[in-house]
């Protein structure tokens, strides 16, 4: 009998992801967490100053996504990690403010580094936090290798609870999208960003993610995505998500979304 023909890598992966994205359809009961404390008034009253004391364009670096080229990942592996970490300066002033001036409201020091020298030894710090055997909150958490970037449940974990990367009392998940319903997964995306979260999202080709971006803002049906490899801002449509078209650091599949519960 002769064998029959064989099955493409490719082809195979597909069915797995699709299989995997309807397994994660089910309802699940979201996790609870309280909204991140509101800083102490005197805390806040230093913040507002010191944001008052900065030159237009420091201001603006605490937006990084204003800054093309100035916050690009440090090293090839470490792209999930300096989403994470774009992430949480822009749901936490206090932590934008500290890494692009050096000055920590709370304890009112200010660290001389340069920001040349800061931004990546934070994004290093991130990544070997989202792939340790803790995570931000000291819980234990599946441990994963650096070499092969940020694991899309390491990413969930950072973003959720006090002092991570997401919008403050939100808890989030790693969805795996299907690859024959990418519009629906564009929506929920665009959804996330409308209402005010950030989504990493996990892209490659069609047999493995390679690649993780951040989709940080939405503007006439389209999402804003930053793009770590570049350090800019990249405009994603809802046709070119949906055929698996993208154009985001050479990746053009996408894989994984880490969206609110």
């Amino acid at each position: 009998m002769r064998p029959g023909p064989a099955v493409p890598v490719a082809r195979l992966v597909r069915l797995a992801r699709r299989g995997l994205a309807r397994l994660q359809r089910s309802p699940r009961t979201p996790r609870r967490f309280a909204a991140a404390p509101v800083l102490a008034p005197e805390v806040a009253q230093r913040l507002r100053e010191r944001i008052e004391q900065l030159t237009p364009a420091d201001r603006r670096a605490l937006d990084p996504t204003s800054h093309p080229r100035d916050f690009r990942q440090p090293n090839d592996t470490s792209c999930g990690a300096a989403s994470l970490v774009v992430s949480r300066m822009l749901h936490d002033e206090a932590y934008a403010l500290w890494l692009t001036t050096g000055h920590d409201v709370r304890s009112g020091a200010t660290d001389a580094t340069p920001f040349a020298e800061r931004w990546p030894a934070e994004v290093v710090r991130m990544h070997r936090r989202v792939s340790g055997l803790r995570d931000h909150d000291g819980d234990l958490q599946w441990p994963w290798l650096r070499v092969v970037g940020t694991s899309p449940w390491g990413a969930a974990r950072q973003m959720t609870g006090e002092g991570g990367s997401g919008l403050p009392g939100h808890s989030y998940e790693a969805r795996t999208l299907d690859p024959d319903d990418l519009a629906s997964a564009f929506d929920l995306v665009l959804a996330a960003v409308e209402a005010g979260h950030t989504v990493p999202l996990y892209v490659g080709d069609e047999v493995r993610p390679a690649h993780v971006v951040l989709a940080v803002s939405a503007r006439d049906g389209a999402a804003h995505v930053f793009e770590p490899s570049a350090g800019r801002l990249a405009r994603v449509d809802r046709d070119a998500f949906a055929t698996a078209t993208l154009r985001l650091g050479g990746w053009s599949v996408p894989w994984f979304a880490v969206l609110p519960r």
